[in-house]
């Protein structure tokens, strides 16, 4: 059978867009895909000169595809890009994440970090839903708390000004959705894409992903044979992002341009952040203090990971 040609050569295409229907050549994707994350960069002001920049690497292929193209677009900015890993204790699922992490840091010349939640908190994941569990909450309720923190803590203790993670723009899309169906709009409103936060405790996290979908990332890493973890957590089918996810897989169908016209919606909504009154946009200000345990920032006396640790140790004795 003859393959089509890329619209822009004569080389074989590898791909057609669904949302444009361009027809694209390996290189000219490669080209598109560099240029839609650098153009995220830009819009959002993502990174500055000389930056240190802690990728957050899981093995998976959104955290291995980040730093292959963070390590390319950062080579002329003078910035030092380093990988941190959080083991998060799931038996026969994260040693696998983190061979490819440590693959692809090694690959790429990148000084790589590992850190845990046992060593962090004194329990990892399996340990903490065991006993938790009885509260029919899923354990990424658990998880992100944790994996937020950690991540913190890794980019301070390797001296990172910003923090990057592969949200890619379905992950963003299913956030706002979620803040919405929870009637929690408000949450939408404080997550500011562009990196101004300013917290002594706080390293600065940034998504360069934002606007590139979960389809382009699993076709660049594939397409320029990047190895990642395929496996899903296990815990992961207990999530009702995995609902919103359908949902969204379902709208697509019909109209495959719909992550990015939510991204952009959740982009409208926190610019209208500065339309309210002065007494309405302060009230969205939370004051941010310091847990009493940890010392880490919070929006109350203590944070969340302390919180479940408390849960947890007070459930273990009752065991």
């Amino acid at each position: 059978m003859k393959l089509p040609k890329c619209q822009y050569c004569d080389e074989n295409a590898v791909w057609r867009r669904p949302w444009d229907k361009a027809i694209v050549c390996l290189n000219h994707f490669n080209r598109a895909f560099l240029k839609r994350v650098q153009r995220t960069v830009n819009k959002y002001n993502l990174f500055d000169r000389n930056e240190v920049i802690a990728v957050g690497l899981s093995g998976g292929k959104d955290s291995v595809v980040l730093l292959e193209t963070l390590v390319r677009l950062q080579s002329s900015r003078d910035s030092t890009i380093i990988a941190i890993s959080i083991d998060e204790g799931i038996a026969n699922y994260r040693e696998d994440g983190l061979k490819f992490a440590r693959m692809t840091a090694k690959r790429l010349g990148v000084e790589h970090y590992e850190y845990s939640f046992k060593k962090n908190f004194g329990y990892d994941l399996d340990e903490a839903f065991t006993v938790l569990k009885g509260d029919e909450v899923a354990a990424c309720a658990y998880c992100g708390p944790f994996r937020r923190k950690s991540l913190n803590l890794a980019a301070q203790e390797v001296g990172a000004t910003k923090l990057a993670t592969g949200h890619n723009a379905d992950d963003e899309a299913q956030t706002l959705l979620m803040n919405v169906l929870r009637g929690d709009i408000m949450k939408t409103l404080h997550s500011n894409p562009v990196p101004t936060y300013k917290s002594p405790g706080f390293v600065n996290r940034v998504k360069p992903f934002r606007r590139t979908s979960e389809m382009e990332i699993v076709l660049y890493a594939n397409l320029n044979n990047l190895p990642y973890q395929e496996q899903s957590c296990p815990y992961a089918v207990d999530s009702y992002r995995g609902e919103i996810r359908d949902l969204l897989l379902e709208l697509m169908i019909n109209d495959p341009s719909v992550v990015f016209s939510t991204v952009m919606s959740s982009d409208k909504l926190h610019e209208m952040r500065a339309l309210l009154p002065n007494n309405e946009r302060d009230s969205l200000n939370k004051p941010i203090s310091s847990c009493q345990i940890c010392n880490s920032p919070s929006n109350s006396d203590i944070c969340n990971s302390c919180a479940l640790i408390k849960e947890i140790e007070k459930r273990s004795q009752l065991q």
